[in-house]
């Protein structure tokens, strides 16, 4: 697949640089890192897509989601709830 490099400049106090990063490389890792988690945790971009934007395996990036605290599953409030009424019921109707 084709890619298009995308640059832009950002002018950053140097006393930020130090507390972000050692150098303008990492910086832009961060920087490239931070955009497409958000994207993810948006859900603009599937979690393999971010991994695949990444460059990195999807376990792996599953993990970085985690150390993001991004879930990987959304419930509705009330879904845990619903889920043991339900086993409830089932399990009542067994031993019945």
């Amino acid at each position: 697949m084709m890619g298009h490099t995308i640059r832009f400049e950002w002018e950053l106090p140097e006393p930020f640089l130090g507390m972000m990063a050692i150098d303008d490389a990492t910086l832009a890792e961060d920087v490239k890192r931070a955009a497409v988690l958000d994207w993810v945790r948006t859900e603009q971009l599937s979690w393999r897509a971010g991994a695949e934007l990444l460059g990195m395996p999807l376990r792996e990036f599953l993990t970085l989601m985690a150390a993001h605290k991004i879930p990987a599953a959304e419930y509705e409030a009330g879904w845990l709830d619903k889920e043991l009424e339900a086993f409830k019921a089932a399990t009542s109707q067994d031993t019945a």
